[in-house]
């Protein structure tokens, strides 16, 4: 039986031979496009050649493509687990050819790979192909010996997309039959019927799209300037046929980590319905895994929102294994073992992965307790009002803002006796799908794209920066806002680094300030206005002077090697985990991100400002150079996790201190930064820390103000001595929080004081009941509570009263209720302060004898008390 390397080695080297260059799978997060959620197609990084805005050195390509498809149009998470072939992670094994060759090739090489190579059975294949694609149909027939019985025509099966704009094109699939033990009998008299139709007796294997149109945002087709082969193969699914499985789940890639979670649950894994939160579990590891090594953090929008629903999924499901404490991480270990010899990026971050998953799961068992709250809440509203279903709207809340399973909130419901409006429910998923999708299309006509098809693959920017820091250059095109040259010396941004800003003269008499520059494949857009002259000027071939603002370009790249320098420190000081996780370098500071669980310490903090300004003041030589991707690696470059590279990199060099592979502007040695120092440090997510710093002259600044910072404090503070200061700052401190102490406590008292008094003379009576509304107290929320107790215990029996508070420009209402009251179950605090709150923009609730709750108008205090008392009359009514 072949083993899943073996498979995946067999695919690659069958195309290397045949010309293809082996290229290394991108990130699963897509790199400069922020407009994809995940890589969710082997042809993403390839968009730019297909539209004709990029080139490769290369024309025929081969890999193997880490995938994620859990949004917009590639949805299949309500499938993953409940069937053997749908999974939110998986591999995409491809070929390619960029304008090279055609059908004929793509067809002929995918049935020699299944048929000859893996020995296919030729009688279970079948071969679909477009509508009006005879030559597809035609070069099956003649090129491979496929019985022609078992070609068949289909129209959108068979016409590839991958959004609702961008590249397409007729494709021809192959399919398997797995034979009468996986579907019906009757189907194997009448194929047609079961290929393309969702059974899982035939399954697609391989996907050959010839690329050929662009979809407009019309809906019209727009001819290529090139064709091209773009053929995706699911791994796991051909990986199940060689291995004689009718289910992926059934591999030697899924199979570990299915025993790893029986042994985890003492649950025995069974390949029926019974394994479905098995393999959910198996499923939902392999991608966290994977997306957060790429750099994904979970986090409650975008990519990370995706990842957090996906790592919660897999928790519910752990709970029906009867597993309720955190042990998803303790899979990790397993997925690497698995496949970290294919993608030992994995492995190099396995502790990091396994410490962000870790602290997710812990977070979600809060995120069950609040949720659960909530639920129980809605349950008592719900039976108070006479009602038995659950709204639509506090299912859809339960699960978008508490991240509260749909499956638990429905299994609660039943469990009470109550029903859910899953119509209501499933309108308001639908909306915010539809507006995901919204958010996930392709922004193919972005601007530098659009002059990248204009002047076609042919034209580039050669970019003259790194040396330059002005120039002449020919003026490829411009509009209103936007000016290309054949070739430039500013930078664009990218690498987190922002781009240059200058201007652009031509003789003709215009001048354009450059305030950004983008690239769009091979071309720097540079984007701004024209200050002098405008279009009519700057015709096509005329000559130019670029030139950058050199102050701005010197003050971001001392940022830049600073930053360098800093993820150097951080390593040394925090430990290799301590890795990049984003940047930014602009002229004013450096912006740091870094996986790190736990605050940076001061002392830390000063270690790493110490080791940079060492470096600094060596004033260390900085060396950029050009190596192969593997050798930079080898000689102990940093690569950055989820950066796409070529097989060519740019090195740069603090010599003797750091290495990174980097596009950026750097400065000549150390000494050139002047100064560093760290201005921040803070939480950006579970996980992920930030650090903010400036070098050279604002450094100095920050500094001095600092320095007379200080002395102004010791001016004021005669005492306090040069190593004492920080000591008695702490204990003024401390003095003041002990005074704060003693007022609060006599403000209590004082409130105390006020009720005990007037409770038994200030009150209205409603049929008997006592009603006691006193004006705004002067005290905080807790303070409050005390009070309303007070009332209980002074009124005796027959009472109700509300107090209220202003706090930081908001209302604070407490509802007390005797307990006679309660018990005949007419006057309940919690409904009653509702409705107080409610008349302020506010809302609460809490117990029946006692109830808090908060307002958002406090010029709205008297409306409030107004509503409270109609609230107790109609009560007792």
């Amino acid at each position: 039986m072949r083993s899943a390397d073996q498979v995946r080695g067999e695919f690659i080297e069958f195309f290397r031979q045949r010309g293809h260059t082996v290229v290394p799978s991108a990130p699963v997060v897509p790199a400069g496009d922020p407009t994809l959620l995940f890589t969710n197609a082997g042809m993403n990084q390839f968009k730019d050649v297909f539209l004709g805005t990029g080139r490769r050195d290369y024309s025929r390509a081969v890999d193997s493509q880490k995938i994620i498809r859990v949004s917009g149009k590639h949805n299949d998470l309500e499938e993953v687990g409940r069937d053997t072939y749908h999974h939110t992670f998986f591999e995409m094994l491809g070929n390619w050819s960029f304008g090279d060759y055609g059908k004929r090739e793509a067809i002929t090489w995918a049935w020699e790979l299944l048929t000859r190579v893996w020995g296919l059975p030729k009688e279970r294949l079948y071969a679909t192909v477009y509508l009006d694609d005879e030559e597809a149909e035609g070069l099956w027939k003649s090129e491979t010996d496929i019985d022609p019985a078992h070609i068949f025509r289909f129209d959108r099966e068979n016409f590839w997309e991958m959004g609702e704009t961008g590249p397409c094109g007729p494709s021809s699939e192959i399919h398997i039959d797995l034979g009468e033990t996986v579907g019906p009998l009757s189907l194997a008299k009448d194929p047609k019927r079961g290929v393309n139709s969702g059974d899982p007796r035939f399954i697609e294997l391989w996907n050959l799209v010839f690329i050929r149109f662009e979809r407009q945002p019309d809906g019209s087709l727009a001819p290529l300037a090139k064709s091209h082969v773009d053929t995706g193969m699911g791994f796991e699914r051909i990986l199940s046929v060689l291995q004689g499985s009718n289910s992926n789940y059934e591999t030697d890639v899924f199979r570990p980590i299915l025993d790893h979670v029986a042994e985890i649950s003492g649950r025995a894994y069974s390949p029926d319905g019974d394994g479905t939160p098995h393999r959910v579990i198996a499923d939902h590891v392999r991608m966290l895994t994977f997306s957060i090594t790429d750099g994904v953090t979970p986090s409650n929008e975008g990519r990370g929102y995706v990842a957090r629903r996906i790592l919660r999924r897999a928790a519910r499901f752990g709970r029906e294994l009867g597993v309720k404490e955190p042990f998803i991480h303790r899979l990790v270990p397993t997925v690497v073992r698995v496949l970290g010899g294919a993608y030992p990026e994995i492995a190099e971050r396995q502790g990091h992965v396994m410490q962000v998953v870790r602290a997710e799961e812990e977070s979600f068992g809060l995120t069950l307790d609040r949720g659960l709250e909530y639920i129980y809440g809605i349950i008592e509203r719900v039976k108070a009002a006479g009602g038995n279903v659950i709204p639509a709207e506090d299912k859809f809340k339960l699960a978008d803002t508490y991240g509260f399973p749909p499956d638990m909130t429905d299994q609660i419901a039943r469990e009470r006796g109550l029903g859910v409006d899953e119509a209501g429910y499933r309108e308001l998923m639908e909306r915010q799908r539809e507006k995901s999708r919204a958010e996930s299309r392709f922004g193919w006509q972005s601007d530098p794209a659009r002059w990248a098809k204009q002047l076609g693959s042919e034209a580039s920017s050669r970019f003259l920066g790194y040396d330059l820091k002005k120039t002449e250059a020919v003026l490829l095109g411009a509009d209103e806002t936007s000016v290309v040259l054949d070739q430039t010396p500013f930078y664009a941004e990218s690498g987190g680094q922002v781009a240059d800003q200058g201007e652009i003269r031509g003789g003709a008499g215009f001048v354009f300030r450059v305030e950004a520059a983008h690239k769009a494949g091979a071309l720097v857009v540079h984007e701004g206005r024209f200050t002098e002259g405008g279009t009519e000027a700057a015709t096509p071939g005329a000559t130019v002077e670029a030139a950058v603002d050199l102050e701005r370009r010197t003050a971001t790249a001392r940022n830049h090697t600073a930053t360098h320098l800093l993820h150097r420190a951080l390593r040394d000081c925090l430990g290799e985990g301590a890795v990049q996780a984003g940047s930014l370098v602009s002229p004013d500071y450096l912006r740091f991100d870094f996986n790190h669980y736990s605050r940076v310490s001061e002392e830390t903090i000063l270690e790493i400002e110490r080791r940079v300004n060492a470096v600094v003041r060596e004033d260390r030589p900085v060396i950029t150079r050009i190596k192969s991707y593997d050798q930079a690696v080898a000689e102990g470059a940093t690569a950055l996790f989820g950066e796409k590279y070529e097989s060519r990199v740019r090195v740069v060099e603090v010599e003797g201190y750091s290495q990174e592979l980097c596009g950026g502007t750097h400065v000549r040695a150390s000494g050139e930064i002047g100064a560093f120092v760290i201005t921040a440090e803070s939480s950006v997510a579970s996980g992920v820390r930030r650090i903010e710093a400036l070098t050279g002259e604002k450094a100095a600044e920050y500094l001095l103000e600092r320095s007379h910072l200080v002395d102004s404090l010791r001016a004021l503070l005669p005492a306090a001595g040069q190593d004492s200061l920080d000591a008695q700052v702490e204990e003024l401190l401390r003095e003041r929080k002990g005074l704060q102490k003693e007022i609060d406590e006599l403000k209590k008292e004082k409130v105390r004081q006020q009720v005990e008094q007037d409770v038994l003379s200030q009150f209205e009576d409603i049929g008997g009941v006592r009603l006691f509304t006193p004006p705004s107290l002067d005290c905080d929320g807790e303070a409050l509570k005390q009070a309303a107790d007070k009332f209980r215990e002074s009124a005796g029996a027959r009472a109700v009263g509300l107090f209220s508070a202003v706090q930081d420009r908001k209302l604070l209402f407490v509802c007390a209720v005797t307990d006679d009251l309660v018990q005949e179950g007419k006057l309940k605090a919690g409904e009653l302060v509702g409705q107080a709150a409610r008349a302020a923009g506010g809302g609460g609730g809490g117990k029946p004898h006692l109830a808090t709750a908060g307002g958002k108008q406090p010029e709205k205090l008297d409306e409030a008390v107004e509503a409270f008392k109609r609230a107790v009359r109609e009560k007792l009514s």
